[in-house]
């Protein structure tokens, strides 16, 4: 840190502590929405997603110190990795129920053609 002021000094120390505990918060909701996707908790990571993106908008609003450029870069791209992740999850999911949703429709279809 360059020498100036005393209260700059304490400032700047504060806002980088800020800047990391924000950081390690918001790769926690993402670890814990990682969690809920491996549990097919949908909903519950969709709560955990709104309240990482609020605190997301706040985070890159504010200017990152220099001190802290690759910490944070390497905290988002762990928050990306984790994305991928729940994404890849997801899908699978998504493809799961669409192969049920086709066997309901094959078993209305053989019912019906049963009952006529």
């Amino acid at each position: 840190m360059s020498a100036g002021p005393f209260w700059l000094q304490i400032f700047l120390v504060f806002g980088m502590s800020d800047k990391l505990s924000d950081l390690q918060q918001l790769i926690s909701l993402s670890r814990k929405m990682l969690e809920q996707a491996h549990s097919s908790a949908w909903d519950e990571l969709a709560k955990l997603e709104a309240k990482r993106s609020k605190l997301l908008s706040v985070f890159i609003l504010a200017p990152v110190p220099a001190e802290l450029a690759s910490t944070v870069s390497e905290g988002i791209r762990s928050i990306l990795a984790i994305d991928h992740e729940i994404i890849e999850l997801g899908q699978a999911e998504r493809l799961e129920l669409e192969q049920v949703l086709r066997q309901i429709d094959q078993g209305k279809k053989a019912v019906k053609a049963y009952s006529l």
